[in-house]
Formats: C-alpha cells, structure tokens, sequence
C-alpha cells in the first residue's frame, strides 16, 4: 500500500510545480481548515485551544493558534494525538525493545525519535498513507526516474527519519532497482569495500560522511560513479559541497528533512538556493528560528510548531518552483569526533549517533570529548525517578554506548556517564551543541 500511496502522491504533487504562488496559498487554507476542522474533534488539546480562543474553524489561520514549543509538544503529545491508543508510554515500551526501523508501531504506525539538535528526545508517528505524504517529495529531486540503485550511508539501527526516509524506496520497484543500508557507525573500511561492489548510482548520506567518502574516492579508496549525490540532516558548507562534486563528478541535492515533518526542502545548483516544499507545509520564518504547520499529519497534528532552523529568505529570479526559496544554510552543525580504533587507526563516530540516542528515562544529554581515547556523556534524566529507576537508565545508558563503540571497532576507548541537572550552552555563539570537544 505504501508503493499505491507514493505515486498517487507523486502524481498530485507533481502538478502542484504548475500552480501560481497564490494557488498554492489557496491550496495551503483548503488543506489547513480540514486539519483544523479533524484535530478539534479528535485532539483534547487543540479543542482546548479552538475553545480558549474562541477560533473560526471555518476562517481559521496558523497564526490564531500559540507556537508549540518542542518543550511543550513533549509534555502534551499525549493530549495532541488523535489515536488514543497512541501514548508517549507505549512508545517508549515499544522503543525499548524494537530497533528495527521496518517494526511498526502498534502494527499500524511509522514511528520516528530523535533528540535532534537539542539533545532533548522526541517522539513522532505517522499512518501509512501520512508518511507517504512525508516522503513523497524524494521524487522531486531527480524527477520520475526509473530503475535506480539507492546506497545509504546513514544510521540504521533504530527509529529515525534518515533510514525510514530511503528504505521507503524498497518498496518502489519499478523507480529503484536495488536500495541498500550501510549503517554509519559500522567500520569506515567494510562501508567502502560493499560501496565499490554495489556501484550505487543515487549515493545518499550525511554531510559529514559524504565528505569522508569523497576522501576515500579521491585516495582511491573508493571507486564509484554515483549521477548524483544527495545530503541531508547536517549543514552543508560550499566548501565541502565543491570538494563532494568534484570528486564524484556528479551534482549535490542538499535534502531539508525533519522528523516532525519529514521532507521539507530541497536545494540545488540550478535553483540558487533551497525550495521550502509549501504545498503540504506551512512555514513562518522569524528572525531567530522559525515555525512550521504539518498539513498532512492527521494523527500528530503539529500546529505551528518551534524550531530552532534559521531560515534567509531570496528573491527567486527563476521562478522554478511556486515556493518560498531560502538560502541553502539549514540543519545542524555538530563536531565530529574521531577516536582510535582497535587497529590503532583513526575513524569517526557520527554525531548523528548521538543526535538519535535513545535510553528511556534519559531526558536530555550531552557528550564531552576528552582525547581521542576517552570521553564524558552528561546526562539529566526524567524527574522524580526511583532510585532503582535511575540506575537501570544509568545501566542502559553504559550499555548504549558500548554496543556504538564495539560496532566501531572501538573497545579501547574509555567512556563515564556523569549524571547533572543541567547541561551548558555554547559561550559564544549561546546556542546548545550535543557534543562538545573539550
């Protein structure tokens, strides 16, 4: 059914390239007052918030409703899901014990966790038919191509929006010929012996690993031929973006995706910056962050919805798409540590890693990297935990991390988990960095 729900998709949104910019704000109200019109049926906290403010279903706009903060889309995510049987404690139950990104929740939901850049872990969900929606604008960045082979070099071990994201392409036959999943925190070395045998022709990663790979293609370590190569969830620098394309000799689409809402942007040479896929989104940019209202997710209906993204509007000379275009500096810019491995030879932990760590009880965290040999992860867990409570999530805690160092190859490298009540911020720039090097 997901193949049925991508192309009928694909199909309806391909035509929606055509539209004017006014047609497309007609098409965001239409969309928004259906939205509005189920969650004040279906979700205690938007029918709190429609009664409270005494809103106009039928004339309604975003910004009659409050930002939801992602402190606050914690707390109540309980209240804003329409599905009751959907709770922040069955997911947590389910997460403990699946780590398979194929599992569904509930045997019905697409399941997606992160800490994303706040180091604060967050839960979202989405019906078949919902995350098709979601992804459905991976056909817009190489058009309607048939017979790909997709390599992914991405976290694959849990629930995250990356490996969910590519392995929907599995299940398109007839556009990928062949899709694999090389997961990031396996050693570098075996990542480029079954690149060179599958000779992928879309190479999808991180921007960090894309970088490491072009590296090794330049070394001769590797030796593919990729059309293009796709970057998603970190910054992309032009410095990184010139050396990736020069060494494939193929074109960059640098990917905007969240959890929350999936794919929501993509940038390429030819637009001169990055088209904000507004046709199932609507963004509002601010000055320090901006907000975003997913218009398709009906079981997680997410109102203006905070996030920390800094978004510079352009003018569009091109006119390519009927959307708000941005400049191209978008995501997360985490430092990436590098440790010795049991070869005595250097390799890298993405930070993604920890972006997407997920330990229940474990509130909010962040790593320290001491050397190249050891480092500290600070934790705060949930409050008014037992005291067995909290040395089970310490335990589990230890576990995680080792289970990441021993896929690496990296048992020598020293580790403690030191349990705080609050985590610093950066001193220059005030904003929160998930791994810091001491």
């Amino acid at each position: 059914m997901l193949a049925f729900h991508f192309l009928k998709y694909a199909a309806i949104n391909q035509r929606h390239l055509y539209f004017s910019k006014k047609q497309i704000k007609q098409l965001q109200q239409k969309k928004f007052t259906k939205l509005v019109r189920f969650a004040a049926k279906n979700s205690p906290y938007y029918q709190k918030i429609i009664k409270e403010r005494q809103i106009n279903i039928d004339n309604c706009i975003p910004e009659d409703f409050p930002i939801l903060s992602k402190a606050e889309f914690i707390e109540e995510f309980d209240n804003i899901v329409t599905d009751k049987n959907i709770t922040k404690a069955k997911i947590d139950k389910f997460l403990e014990h699946s780590h398979n990104h194929r599992d569904l929740f509930l045997n019905k939901y697409y399941l997606i966790h992160t800490s994303g850049s706040s180091g604060t872990i967050s839960r979202c969900v989405y019906s078949e038919k919902e995350y098709a929606e979601g992804v459905v604008f991976q056909a817009r960045t190489n058009g309607i191509k048939f017979f790909q082979k997709v390599a992914g070099i991405i976290l694959t071990q849990g629930h995250f929006a990356g490996v969910t994201m590519i392995d929907a392409a599995s299940k398109l036959p007839i556009m990928y010929k062949e899709t694999k999943l090389f997961d990031l925190n396996s050693p570098f070395a075996d990542i480029l012996e079954k690149l060179n045998k599958m000779q992928p022709t879309i190479l999808v990663g991180y921007a960090h690993a894309l970088r490491k790979l072009a590296e090794a293609q330049n070394k001769k370590k590797l030796n593919i031929k990729p059309r293009v190569v796709q970057s998603a969830a970190e910054p992309l620098s032009a410095e990184d973006k010139r050396y990736i394309q020069h060494a494939f000799q193929a074109p960059i689409i640098n990917i905007y995706a969240s959890s929350e809402c999936l794919f929501m942007g993509m940038g390429k040479d030819e637009f001169n910056g990055t088209y904000l896929m507004e046709d199932n989104l609507i963004f509002e940019i601010h000055k320090r962050f901006m907000c975003v209202t997913n218009l398709y997710n009906y079981t997680l209906p997410l109102i203006r919805y905070q996030m920390s993204d800094h978004l510079v509007p352009i003018y569009d000379k091109q006119n390519q798409m009927p959307f708000i275009k941005i400049k191209e500096i978008i995501g997360r810019d985490e430092h990436v540590p590098v440790f010795i491995n049991d070869k005595g030879e250097e390799d890298f932990i993405s930070p993604c890693v920890f972006i997407d760590f997920y330990v229940k009880n474990l509130k909010q965290f962040q790593v320290y990297i001491i050397d190249k040999r050891s480092f500290v992860f600070k934790a705060c867990l949930e409050s008014k935990l037992t005291k067995e409570e909290a040395k089970t999530a310490i335990e589990k805690i230890e576990k995680r991390l080792q289970g990441i160092l021993w896929e690496k190859m990296m048992k020598q490298v020293k580790f403690s988990v030191e349990i705080v009540n609050n985590l610093s911020v950066d001193s220059k720039t005030g904003k929160f960095k998930l791994v810091i090097n001491s």
